[in-house]
């Protein structure tokens, strides 16, 4: 997962995390990787203010980036383009069957959480991982 997704921007320490981040919802663990996505939802939108705010952008400007960069259809395409599917885990009925929208963008939100979790609250391994999946200011 890490080498094919995150490339040589993170290595996880506790692999707890990432699996939990791979979860989704299930009869076994309703919640699956959601708590996760709370934390990477928030972390992505905090650092697209801060990118906003060093660039001098305006609030609006700030709040287009994060209304397009945080967006699930972003998000789907980004965990699309990236190859995350294969390692999402789905309940049996949804096996071989590419992950929905909401179910792509919870685990691309939950990878972000994870990676916080993780490192410590690392603010540059934050920003490798943001960068390495396509979700830092737009150039």
């Amino acid at each position: 997962f890490e080498k094919l997704v995150l490339g040589q921007a993170y290595r996880f320490t506790d692999r707890a995390f990432i699996r939990e981040a791979l979860q989704g919802p299930s009869i076994y663990n309703h919640d699956g990787q959601k708590t996760l996505a709370l934390v990477g939802d928030a972390i992505l939108r905090q650092s697209l203010v801060d990118q906003g705010r060093e660039r001098s952008e305006t609030p609006g400007e700030i709040q287009n980036v994060i209304t397009k960069v945080a967006s699930n259809d972003n998000l789907y395409d980004r965990g699309i383009a990236l190859g995350l599917d294969p390692f999402i885990v789905k309940n049996p009925g949804q096996w071989g069957i590419t992950a929905g929208k909401k179910t792509m963008a919870t685990t691309m939100e939950a990878i972000i959480g994870a990676v916080f979790y993780d490192s410590a609250k690392n603010g540059d391994d934050l920003k490798r991982v943001l960068t390495a999946l396509g979700l830092a200011w737009p150039e």
